[in-house]
């Protein structure tokens, strides 16, 4: 019997999602194993190429449709999307806009399955494509911290850490940090560390690691390339994609929600600007999107190398070079 993944996609208004899941369908060594959860957002006006009408013929595609002004932006619409799953082995959770390398759902097992963990997440800021499939294949990227931005909020980075094919891995790498455009593990993520649908954008993903690793799961980066991912500045081909925060003039205050979500869920709200501690004076209800209860939020930052009340990273949090799991 063959282990099942859910692809889960929130697309708003991107004209490259049928790209993508024709890529992603056509490329695949086991097409049926798949099952795509999407979060489809599109306006009244959008060419209909944007949406079903181009996507590929697959008996395991379900998308569940809002309008684009009915948006509350991206971890909405990654929820709205969960809401598809329906127990499959795996879960992974992608952008609207990628590539794969061929044979990628088999590969993908097998660099989970290298990790020797059965609570091993994989997860890292793919390399980029061109269009229409010019893939970066040179370097093999790993994730490390970047630096706290002016809200408080610790920003990461990738880092093209090993030049390929020689200096390839034996082994997923140890780290720290997802990425909320490539993340993949057991489908019992759905479950037990459920998207938080009051997050906005920033914020999303180190809110998201230190609730995955305090909820018992643990953090690697392919040792492979797998995935690639289509980013602004390789966009000049593309119809014009627009963004969330470009349709809808409020999207400050979704903004001001999350970001003191995030500052509440890892114990820095005393340490935040003014303008995010004061925000809306009812306190902010976490559960069921709070931290794990397997591992501290201390220990967390001792793992990662940071410190949110006091804003530190150490240097090995900003190379992205972690020791490896004791088993």
């Amino acid at each position: 019997m063959i282990s099942t993944i859910f692809v889960q996609i929130a697309a708003y208004r991107d004209p490259d999602l049928p790209a993508t899941l024709h890529n992603l369908v056509e490329r695949a060594a086991k097409p049926e194993r798949l099952r795509f959860g999407i979060c489809l957002q599109l306006a009244a006006d959008d060419p209909p190429h944007w949406g079903t009408s181009a996507f590929p013929d697959h008996p395991q595609l379900e998308f569940i449709r809002f309008d684009a002004a009915e948006s509350r932006g991206a971890c909405w619409a990654r929820r709205q999307a969960q809401g598809i799953y329906g127990g499959e082995d795996f879960l992974l959770q992608i952008d609207s806009h990628m590539r794969a390398v061929g044979h990628w759902d088999e590969l993908l097992l097998k660099t989970w399955k290298e990790c020797g963990d059965a609570h091993a997440v994989l997860s890292v800021y793919p390399n980029g494509f061109q269009l229409p499939c010019r893939l970066q294949t040179s370097t093999l990227p790993v994730m490390g911290a970047c630096g706290f931005d002016t809200n408080g909020i610790l920003k990461l980075r990738g880092i093209s850490r090993f030049q390929l094919p020689e200096e390839q891995p034996d082994r997923p790498i140890p780290g720290a940090f997802i990425a909320g455009g490539f993340l993949f593990g057991p489908g019992s993520i759905v479950s037990e560390v459920p998207y938080d649908p009051e997050l906005y954008f920033y914020g999303e993903e180190i809110a998201m690691s230190a609730r995955l690793w305090t909820s018992g799961f643990n953090i690697y980066a392919p040792n492979r390339l797998l995935l690639f991912h289509l980013y602004k500045t390789e966009q000049t081909d593309q119809e014009h994609a627009a963004t969330h925060w470009g349709d809808h003039s409020n999207w400050h205050h979704y903004n001001l929600c999350a970001l003191k979500r995030v500052h509440t869920l890892l114990g820095s709200l005393n340490n935040a600007p003014a303008s995010i501690r004061c925000f809306n004076d009812q306190p902010v209800e976490i559960k069921p999107f709070g931290l794990g209860r397997k591992r501290s939020l201390s220990m967390y930052q001792q793992w990662a190398g940071i410190d949110f009340k006091t804003a530190e990273i150490s240097r090995a949090a900003r190379d992205a070079e972690f020791k490896a799991l004791k088993a």
